[in-house]
């Protein structure tokens, strides 16, 4: 991800050097709800109310969820490469825009053991016998459109400086969480009272509960400030 955030900020390098020193043209950055991102910004309308945004960018965040009886450590990485068009109807820095991203994110869980033993479905399993319990976030779209709204003056105003924001949304999809566990050993102790296909009957029904939970989450907050300077 790294090598492809470079690649893509050089490419944005290389177009605001070629474009024509008539045409306004800006480049800055912005940090938010989607990480921090590299944008460039010019004018694409000769009535100049319209304008192209371009930008790569992305995170990496650690957290938790507990909304189930199990504790789970979370870990997400997201990376957005998009291009927006925006309507600036008073060709001033308010502007209305919408367009699209590509997303190549990853979301995922590691249970912890409380005790020595995870909770499943009101069913109490040996940590030790039952390895590791993963899960990640499926479902979602790699394409996703945004619609949002912001101000950018920086294409509208003399000077070099300017303060940007935006507030809008992704569209990214249902969510949906899948589940497994590890090097699973239950059916290895003579007369356990739940073996290992209790355990992945256990982990359906966590996994229905939590989906049921984030079913809603379908939309991506996108809410980011940021400084871009006019060439």
């Amino acid at each position: 991800m790294k090598k492809l955030l470079l690649t893509t900020a050089t490419l944005l390098l290389g177009l605001s050097a070629t474009t024509s020193a008539q045409e306004a043209q800006s480049m800055g950055v912005s940090v938010g709800s989607i990480g921090a991102d590299l944008e460039y910004s010019r004018i694409i309308s000769e009535e100049r109310n319209l304008a192209l945004r371009l930008s790569v960018g992305g995170m990496s965040y650690s957290g938790d969820y507990d909304d189930t009886d199990t504790h789970y450590d979370t870990d997400l990485s997201l990376f957005s490469l998009g291009a927006t068009v925006e309507y600036h109807p008073l060709k001033s820095g308010w502007y209305i825009g919408a367009g699209a991203f590509y997303q190549n994110d990853s979301y995922d869980l590691d249970a912890t053991p409380s005790g020595g033993y995870y909770e499943f479905n009101g069913n109490n399993y040996p940590a030790l016998l039952v390895g590791s319990v993963k899960g990640e976030v499926e479902n979602l779209n790699n394409l996703v459109p945004y619609i949002g709204i912001g101000y950018d003056d920086s294409l509208f105003d003399d000077g070099h400086l300017f303060f940007t924001f935006k507030a809008g949304a992704w569209y990214h999809g249902t969510p949906k969480v899948s589940l497994t566990a590890h090097d699973c050993a239950l059916d290895s102790v003579p007369n356990s009272p739940l073996t290992c296909d209790d355990l992945r009957y256990d982990l359906d029904q966590e996994e229905d509960d939590i989906n049921e939970d984030i079913k809603d989450y379908t939309w991506w907050p996108v809410v980011q400030i940021g400084i871009t300077y006019r060439f």
